[in-house]
């Protein structure tokens, strides 16, 4: 499906929040559109009547969501570029019968659109589980000098294990699903939903609570005060390790898949 101005991103392209990828080894020109979803996803350039389409049927749409999930539409969606002023805009079509949601907006129901904002936005579209298509609409700039396709990568994360970011997931699930009013789970409800996470088994609230005091204290190791009682009040570490994690992209949104996947569990 490759025409010109549209190229395909490879299924390891890492999360679109933590860095924005080169267009045709090149940094993005402004209004550029990326999407990335489950098994990759397209890069577009900004031009009227453009369209990417967004769904289950693999073999004939741009991005994978929710290739065995039968609630999810063969063509869920499509994101098309629109004359807009003296500019374009790209702009969200939903053609499923599940809504689209969208962090501070209404959701997007059956036939109904939505334009889409410059920067980063993730799409959460809920059948058998939750699934998250990332979205960026480039502003044609990257901070901190020229980059060029020989250029290295930049990864904001700060170091957390496989085991631990399956935790912190849990831990930040609804945090990490723009959930309205959402914060930290408690360490009984952190367990619960880690024993229900595929290969997973004898996780309880001390053990998953040991895991994050791990990450607590390797981080002030680093530096980033407010994660240990004598930096901060006992009720407001929770709240400092998830700014903490979320403001370097150590979690994304599209980690919430690892709650659907086997990742070693707590009896290892």
């Amino acid at each position: 499906m490759t025409t010109q101005g549209m190229y395909p991103l490879d299924p390891l392209t890492p999360s679109l929040l933590r860095q924005e990828p080169l267009f045709d080894g090149a940094p993005a020109p402004a209004g550029t559109l990326f999407v990335l979803g489950e098994s990759g996803g397209y890069a577009a350039a900004p031009v009227e009547g453009r369209s990417l389409v967004l769904g289950r049927n693999s073999p004939d749409v741009h991005v994978t969501v929710g290739s065995l999930d039968w609630y999810v539409s063969r063509e869920h969606a499509t994101v098309r570029c629109v004359r807009e002023g003296a500019g374009v805009s790209w702009l969200l079509r939903n053609g499923g019968r599940l809504p689209i949601r969208i962090p501070d907006v209404v959701a997007v129901l059956q036939q109904h659109e939505a334009t889409l904002p410059p920067g980063y936005t993730p799409l959460y579209i809920q059948g058998t589980h939750l699934h998250v298509v990332e979205v960026l609409v480039s502003a044609g700039q990257r901070p901190g000098g020229p980059v060029r396709p020989e250029t290295g990568t930049r990864e904001l994360g700060l170091p957390v294990t496989d085991r631990e970011r399956l935790v912190l997931v849990a831990l930040l699930r609804y945090v990490l699903a723009r959930a309205d009013n959402a914060h930290p789970l408690s360490w009984k409800e952190t367990s619960r939903v880690l024993n229900e996470v595929p290969g997973q088994r004898g996780w309880t609230e001390r053990k998953a609570e040991n895991v994050v005091d791990g990450i607590r204290h390797k981080l002030t190791g680093l530096g980033i005060a407010g994660l240990t009682t004598d930096t901060a009040a006992p009720e407001a570490i929770k709240g400092n390790l998830m700014r903490a994690l979320l403001d370097s992209a150590t979690l994304v949104p599209p980690d919430l898949r690892l709650l659907q996947s086997t990742v070693e569990g707590a009896d290892s």
